[in-house]
């Protein structure tokens, strides 16, 4: 155990070099002049890059001018990892394009957008590039990029200091990232199981409270780096790895034996050896065998590795585009620690008000059992209706009940057991007669539902999508795409909270809304996801009237009514 958190540090003490990449305006110098009605724009390419024949376009917001057809040159043939048979330039080439003028007006400059992408040899590829300049008449000018008026996305800015930060700033700044994500709701289950593995020890040792929650964390670690490595080198969507039915059924069943083990009054009738390999098991798990807890930590790492956020999606990206795993690797252990930070917090602390022996031990051990039933329920949630998740919850309630009141059994004085299950049975009856069909009809899921589907066209292909962004461009209008999925925690919370708002909706009601339901994750899903980049639900993407991704306004995970709002509003303008 002491080498593998020798060699963990040792691993974030590496002094890593990597070559000098050019700025995006120092690889594709752009030159551009007018003149008898002509644009003339240069394209310059450095040694050791290229441009994207497919990525190239020019656009004006100026409604004096009409631009011609830009015929570009045949590119080079070329087998692309992430775009597939493409054409690229290597050299500098020069386009004209025919400028048409609306009669009675004049002239003499104007603003040019010039959008492109392209990568470096080394393996670094830039995200797209809009170039605003403003062209004069007979001048020959150099192009630049706005970045005064151009944002980048939160993702596209954490990808920047992935790629151009010392490497130990990079790790300060995910391992406060994950710090701050550890306090998410996706995240806060890992508290409770944190918290029965050290309650399932026997004595009350601070070292040893410290062991198990630095192999828990490391086991969260391993899991964060391989899965996302693995989907990020694979192209595969990161969510759809760990939200097969199979898996969140395995992950429940798991929940449920360690509950099991945590309890331990339950008669489960199986084999004598088999059975006695399962406690054997159990008792390791839970009592505090570090390599027993490293697996747990790595499992139960995977439930909340399905939730996406902008440090998440920016590391896939770097790792991606660039090949550059190192640096993914480490931003992804930052990130991860930084999420084990409050983690070990709590197993320092569990140490000083956990009971050391006795009945009152017992019944902390049981809760916590209890608390694992409860994960248990909440795994499967995404693949049960809402009926069976409640009658679940119910079932629960029950069971923790009823076994309670038999350990208290022995101390009632003056108080009939019978009693007390008649009232517990009357209250049960109340909570049923609560959750009944008819009250089950205006539950938050079925709100959510109604209001994606009376909002937001149902997109399910490449082909619906570029349909419904004609129609929104010809009536001037932006699109807002948005990317869900029955398994998408994150996007119930989004739904319920950030959607189900009024000033929100009638906003909405003004712009072409889309959604993209991607649960199968079928061949159209894909398709879908990789056109965008997108590596999982909940993800918003907005589109300008001319049909371009606006990149900087891309939201990922849960934001806000009134940031979405704030965001429709300046792109309506």
């Amino acid at each position: 155990m002491r080498v593998s958190f020798l060699l963990l540090f040792s691993f974030f003490s590496l002094n890593v070099s990597t070559q000098q990449v050019l700025k995006p305006q120092e690889a594709f110098p752009i030159e551009v002049a007018f003149q008898n009605d002509v644009l003339q724009i240069s394209h310059r390419i450095k040694d050791g890059y290229y441009l994207y024949r497919d990525k190239i376009s020019y656009e004006t917001q100026d409604t004096r001018i009409l631009l011609g057809s830009a015929k570009l040159p045949e590119g080079i043939k070329y087998e692309d990892e992430f775009f597939g048979k493409t054409e690229i330039f290597r050299d500098d080439f020069t386009i004209y394009i025919p400028i048409s003028i609306k009669t009675g007006e004049e002239i003499d400059n104007f603003d040019i957008q010039i959008n492109s992408q392209g990568c470096a040899d080394i393996g670094l590829c830039y995200p797209p590039q809009q170039w605003i300049k403003n062209v004069t008449s007979g001048r020959l000018i150099e192009a630049s990029i706005n970045t005064d008026e151009i944002e980048l996305s939160d993702q596209a800015r954490l990808g920047n200091i992935i790629t151009e930060t010392n490497i130990f700033l990079v790790s300060l700044i995910f391992l406060g990232l994950g710090f701050a994500l550890a306090f998410t709701p996706c995240h806060l289950p890992t508290i409770p199981i944190l918290s029965s593995i050290i309650i399932g020890q026997a004595g009350n040792n601070k070292l040893k409270s410290l062991g198990l929650s630095m192999s828990y964390v490391l086991g969260m670690a391993i899991t964060y780096c391989a899965a996302g490595v693995a989907a990020a080198v694979a192209g595969q969507q990161l969510q759809a790895l760990f939200t097969l039915p199979g898996f969140i059924i395995s992950m429940s069943a798991l929940f449920l034996i360690l509950g099991l083990g945590m309890v331990g009054t339950f008669n489960i009738q199986l084999p004598n050896n088999l059975l006695n390999k399962v406690n054997s098991t159990l008792s390791n798990q839970v009592g505090g065998n570090y390599l027993g807890v490293v697996i747990i930590g790595s499992l139960s790492a995977l439930l909340v590795t399905a939730c996406v956020a902008p440090p998440l999606v920016a590391t896939l990206m770097v790792i991606g585009q660039s090949g550059d795993i190192l640096r993914g690797i480490i931003a992804l252990s930052s990130l991860s620690l930084g999420l084990g930070i409050p983690l070990i917090i709590i197993g320092l602390s569990a140490s000083r008000w956990l009971p050391t022996t006795g009945e009152y031990l017992e019944v902390i051990k049981s809760l916590f059992g209890f608390v694992m039933f409860g994960l248990a329920i909440w795994v499967i949630n995404p693949i049960i209706s809402q009926n069976a998740l409640i009658t679940l919850w119910i079932l629960l309630g029950f069971v923790t009940i009823f076994y309670y009141l038999g350990r208290l059994q022995k101390r009632l004085m003056g108080y009939q057991l019978s009693s007390l299950l008649r009232l517990t049975l009357v209250g049960s009856l109340i909570g049923l007669y609560a959750f009944s069909p008819s009250y089950l009809s205006f539950t938050d899921a079925e709100v959510e539902k109604k209001i994606t589907d009376q909002y937001f066209d149902s997109v399910q292909s490449l082909t619906e999508l570029e349909d419904f962004i004609k129609v929104a461009s010809n009536d001037e209008q932006i699109s807002l795409l948005y990317f869900t999925a029955d398994w998408c925690v994150s996007c119930r919370t989004l739904e319920k909270d950030t959607f189900n708002n009024q000033d929100f909706l009638n906003l909405l009601g003004t712009v072409n809304a889309m959604k993209a339901d991607v649960t199968e994750n079928n061949l159209d899903d894909k398709k879908l996801m990789k056109e965008f980049n997108v590596f999982g639900p909940p993800t918003i993407v907005m589109i300008s009237k001319t049909g371009n991704e606006i990149e900087s306004s891309r939201k990922v995970g849960v934001v806000s009514s009134n940031e979405l709002i704030r965001e429709i509003e300046k792109l309506s303008l």
